[in-house]
């Protein structure tokens, strides 16, 4: 199979539903020697944060020699940037080898998109013979196609908001209770600040499992911003660090990932300092300058995140001026509140649409943002490309631009401008 083929064949399994349960995927597991079962491993689940959480722990590993794996979700600008090795996407070639072992054996073509890759994930992580991998949940948690892993080294939460309420609920006790279901028997369980109802659930299914739960509640302190080189330095008491991340919430996920490795895998301050330094991961409060103009990709697509983002920009002197955002949703997400956060930041907006069968259409989002932002000039342009080219291209635009609302509308605007600075 062709890294053509295997991207075809992955494409005729994206379905437009979910289909959960994990049966079907341990069967599969079963008829490829169950993977699953010869790497140790860190989960994370949550609605927000699991992605930086994940990079942090990884980098940090890395950094103190241990061969690591590295399983995302979903992609920013490659797909195989979802399937790690040391820092590594996977290659082309292996990529296409280990996805067509798993077709292969899915011989009654049951497995999903998302299960395919996990497999495929599984297959590598054994093959290179990894030492710790690092998974994040695709959605959820107890139904996940991650959650195969029979005994995890620990199991981390990493925030519980909402989103996907149709299929996870649509209160925060049961969207916990899914997150939870990742916690398994003795096993410890790591969160940050959780809101009470949230931590009554996480705290009762490690009760129940007799799992040890730390609850780490302080964040380490944001001291400096880098805007233009994407660092920031953070303080740990005493200690303070450069993480290559930006946004106040990194200070948190640094805070979880520490307490996690303290317990489970304990390693030394240099690769702490190094890990931190290195990390790298698209998408996440990213800087990027373009012909004297500065361009900010988030890939907050949801009110938690959204808000998250809006704060970091208060904070930044380069977002207290003029500002165009370009903004594109999924048709799953609550745009009402999602827009009414950001409308008192809106004066400059241009409606755009992801390239996905679930995006929200451009003049859907559009009416949304002229009625909870009268004040704004509100533009509509369904190509993301084309609504980044008008912003580079008018030298009346706004000197930065903010583009947000999904990830896949930040891969989109990661490549484009990408493809620009290399031209």
């Amino acid at each position: 199979m062709t890294y053509r083929a295997a991207l075809d064949a992955l494409a005729e399994r994206q379905e437009h539903r979910m289909r959960f349960g994990l049966a079907r995927l341990r069967r599969v597991l079963r008829r490829l020697g169950d993977p699953h079962r010869a790497v140790p491993c860190l989960h994370t689940a949550g609605t927000n944060g699991k992605g930086s959480t994940c990079a942090i722990l990884e980098s940090v590993l890395r950094a103190a020699g241990y061969r690591t794996g590295l399983y995302l979700s979903p992609h920013v600008e490659c797909l195989r940037e979802r399937i790690q090795v040391r820092g590594r996407p996977i290659s082309e070639p292996l990529f296409a080898r280990l996805l067509g072992r798993v077709i292969a054996a899915d011989s009654d073509r049951e497995l999903t998109y998302f299960e395919l890759l996990t497999c495929a994930a599984f297959l590598h992580f054994r093959e290179q013979a990894v030492q710790v991998a690092v998974l994040e949940t695709g959605l959820g948690g107890r139904l996940d196609a991650t959650n195969v892993v029979p005994r995890p080294l620990a199991c981390v939460i990493t925030s519980i908001s909402f989103d996907h309420m149709q299929w996870l609920g649509a209160t925060l006790r049961s969207i916990a209770s899914e997150k939870a279901g990742i916690i398994k028997p003795r096993v410890p369980v790591f969160c940050p600040r959780l809101p009470v109802e949230a931590m009554d659930v996480l705290a009762a299914k490690a009760r129940s499992a007799d799992a040890p739960l730390t609850a780490v509640r302080r964040s380490w302190k944001t001291i400096s911003v880098d805007w233009r080189r994407n660092r920031q330095v953070v303080a740990d008491g005493p200690r303070q660090y450069e993480l290559s991340l930006l946004g106040a919430r990194q200070g948190r996920n640094a805070a979880l990932a520490k307490a996690v490795l303290d317990r489970v895998l304990p390693v030394g301050e240099d690769a702490w300092r190094e890990g931190l330094r290195r990390v790298r991961l698209p998408g996440r409060c990213e800087v990027i300058s373009r012909g004297g103009k500065t361009a900010v990709v988030d890939g907050a697509h949801n009110l938690e995140a959204m808000g998250e983002l809006a704060s970091a920009l208060e904070s930044w002197p380069g977002g207290r001026g003029r500002v165009r955002w370009i903004v594109g949703l999924m048709k799953d997400k609550d745009k009402v509140a999602i827009v009414r956060r950001l409308a008192p930041l809106l004066a400059d907006v241009v409606a755009t649409s992801p390239r996905h069968p679930r995006a929200l259409a451009a003049d859907v989002l559009a009416r949304e943002l002229r009625l909870q932002a009268p004040w704004s000039t509100v533009r509509v342009e369904a190509d993301t490309g084309k609504a980044l080219r008008g912003w580079l291209r008018d030298p009346a635009a706004p000197r930065v631009a903010v583009i947000c609302g999904s990830f896949y509308l930040a891969g989109e605007a990661l490549r484009a401008l990408r493809r620009g600075r290399h031209s």
